[in-house]
């Protein structure tokens, strides 16, 4: 007897059924693909239990007779394909007539189906890939599909899918992008008995956005549209100031299927350019049509990849797009906007006077203000004469606290540095020191002190000498001279004495007297969901506000208050990709982004005594080498360098 064998039918739908059936969201894409594909205008998806035990679509398209109900089940059955040269024009989402036997193997499936206006309609019952029974019953024109309890007699497949909310999230980020690819059908989608997403079906993208992310978002929203002899490409972006820190909010759509494609993505990335920070994607949909004869979107099981015989063309045509489009808008970001959209009241605080003397210069220490005055797009820096932390700049603390000592490893940023009596006594070069002996002994303690602490420095002694645009500081050392970028410098200032006090106040927690709202797409708010008890024990109390959006009732005192929705986005994506998330690097994240706001910026002319204790402040970090996000802080140039340079040795 031979070793090469046919598969039963039943065994082959069980391993097609691998391909493209992973989890409960690929059932309802293919089922909703079907009823896009026999022109619905209105398609109800329901699911129980992340769709494990029900998924339940129901649409009021063309439908189908007795004889093709039964058909539809049977492998490689397909309305769509009939002859070879269909395969390269293809217009529809579902072509290869897998989808349905694949489910039915694996599942317990109802199909209710009616093709005319009367009430008459068919039904078919299946479980495990057999036709239990086929029936007539009542209906009006379209199809139902209930499956349930999916994986049912494949317990392997069944153990490796994730929690309730995970499976809600993917089955309603899959809704989400077929709502965006068809604007002009009517979704909605509930679980158990919630809603979670509906949209209007009126045929405008942007009302479908609105319905995903919420006005705040959608407000922000730019278009572009361009056109050339092979593809017409539009769609809407996000202004700069509004990101995400992944790309699953760039939707790609492609003759109205939604497909994966790193080229377009990097193309709309180079159009942004160094509008957008490192790390931050937009938010929005890219949608490209395109003679079906120029794609193949046969390359993938899930249907989710496709190649382009003229790729670099649309990727230059998308580009020239988005950066038009953008070069059209005013980019300059509200001030009464935060990162996330929300328009927020920003409290104006003057910066008082700073007395940046170094101790012991021997100088007298002048009475007069220094004045620091912020460029427009900074941030108003905390009063020099409140003892408080830095941190109540952010987080409003009105705990006081005793003045951080010059010597500390890290400092408060704007504490003003004061004499010891010894260093007011301290003669000049070559003088002679005038007291008593008891001053003396102070003067000696006080050398000695400096002795330890020219042992303890991460740095070389500097000094500073003048600026380059008001962005670098120039300081020379024995070994040469060094340019200091004071905005990573300041930062890194900022970003340990955050973090130190978020480490001694995590459990305090400032409750909110207008909570905040956030927007989020129907994904993200079942992650919510399903981590609010953990968001809860941080000192983060969020309330459901009804469909997807959430109230911030509370969080912890070491939250950014002006930028508490951007970092609970940042959270949201954290939990989206790895399921959980640390507090330790939600402490870190936060401590990043008021540093990066409260620090001096490029363009900000600094006096002398202000560079001096810049360079004070940045010798008492643990690493002053660099800024939170990975630059160098200051480039070294050393004497042999200079001498080279100038040809003194060669």
């Amino acid at each position: 007897m031979g070793k090469i064998r046919l598969l039963d039918d039943h065994l082959a739908n069980q391993i097609a059924a691998g391909e493209v059936v992973e989890r409960p969201a690929s059932v309802v894409k293919e089922l909703v693909e079907n009823a896009i594909d026999a022109g619905a205008s209105r398609i109800q998806v329901r699911i129980e239990e992340g769709g494990i035990s029900l998924i339940r679509v129901s649409d009021n398209g063309s439908g189908m007779d007795a004889e093709d109900a039964v058909l539809a089940f049977s492998r490689h059955a397909t309305s769509k394909i009939r002859q070879k040269r269909d395969l390269f024009s293809i217009r529809t989402l579902g072509f290869r007539g897998e989808a349905l036997p694949s489910i039915a193997s694996v599942a317990k499936v109802t199909l209710t189906t009616s093709c005319d206006s009367g009430e008459s309609a068919t039904r078919v019952s299946m479980e495990g890939g057999k036709i239990l029974r086929v029936e007539e019953t009542n209906r009006s024109r379209g199809t139902d599909v209930e499956v349930r309890d999916l994986f049912f007699n494949t317990p392997a497949r069944l153990k490796y899918l994730k929690t309730v909310g995970t499976e809600v999230s993917h089955v309603a980020d899959a809704v989400s992008r077929l709502a965006l690819a068809h604007p002009g059908i009517a979704f909605s989608l509930h679980h158990d008995a919630r809603e979670l997403l509906r949209t209007s079906g009126d045929g405008k993208v942007l009302h479908v956005l609105h319905a995903l992310y919420g006005r705040q978002v959608s407000g922000k929203m730019v278009p572009f549209r361009a056109e050339d002899m092979d593809f017409e490409v539009e769609g809407f972006l996000t202004r700069p100031e509004v990101t995400r820190s992944g790309r699953s909010h760039l939707s790609v759509i492609l003759n109205g299927r939604n497909v994966r494609s790193v080229p377009l993505v990097q193309a709309v990335l180079r159009a942004y350019g160094t509008l957008l920070p490192s790390g931050r994607w937009p938010i929005g949909v890219l949608m490209i049509r395109m003679d079906p004869k120029l794609v193949d979107v046969n390359v993938h099981p899930a249907k989710l990849e496709v190649r382009l015989s003229k790729e670099s063309e649309c990727c230059r045509l998308i580009e020239r797009a988005v950066r038009e489009a953008l070069q059209r808008q005013h980019l300059i970001p509200s001030a009464w906007t935060d990162p996330g959209g929300a328009r927020i009241r920003r409290t104006e605080v003057v910066q008082e006077a700073l007395d940046w003397k170094a101790p012991g210069d021997g100088s007298p220490r002048s009475s007069e203000t220094v004045p620091m005055r912020s460029p427009v797009d900074e941030p108003a820096l905390p009063r020099i004469g409140d003892r408080s932390s830095a941190v109540a700049y952010h987080a409003e603390s009105s705990s006081k606290e005793e003045p951080l000592r010059v010597r500390e490893a890290v400092r408060d940023p704007w504490e003003p540095q004061r004499p010891t009596p010894a260093a007011e006594n301290r003669p000049s070069a070559g003088g002679q020191l005038h007291g008593e002996p008891e001053e003396a002994r102070e003067m000696e303690i006080f050398e000695a002190e400096e002795d330890r602490e020219t042992e303890r420095r991460r740095m070389p002694m500097m000094q500073p000498l003048a600026q380059v645009h008001g962005t670098y500081v120039v300081a020379q050392s024995e070994d040469g001279f060094y340019l200091i970028d004071q905005h990573a410098a300041h930062e890194r200032i900022y970003y340990e004495y955050f973090l130190r006090k978020m480490e001694e106040n995590v459990s305090d927690q400032q409750p909110l007297l207008i909570p905040l709202t956030v927007e989020c797409t129907p994904a993200e708010s079942e992650i919510l969901e399903m981590h609010r008890v953990q968001l809860h024990g941080w000192g983060l109390d969020l309330e459901p506000f009804g469909g997807s959006t959430w109230l911030v009732r509370a969080y912890p005192s070491w939250f950014p208050k002006e930028d508490a929705v951007a970092l609970l986005h940042e959270i949201i994506d954290w939990l989206k990709s790895s399921g959980k998330v640390e507090t330790s690097k939600v402490r870190d994240a936060s401590a990043k982004m008021m540093a990066c706001k409260a620090a001096i910026k490029a363009n900000r002319h600094l006096r002398r005594e202000e560079m001096e204790a810049l360079l004070e402040q940045l010798d008492g970090c643990d690493n002053p080498y660099t800024c939170p996000h990975g630059r160098p802080v200051f480039v070294h140039f050393s004497t042999r360098d200079l001498e080279k340079m100038f040809k003194r040795v060669m």
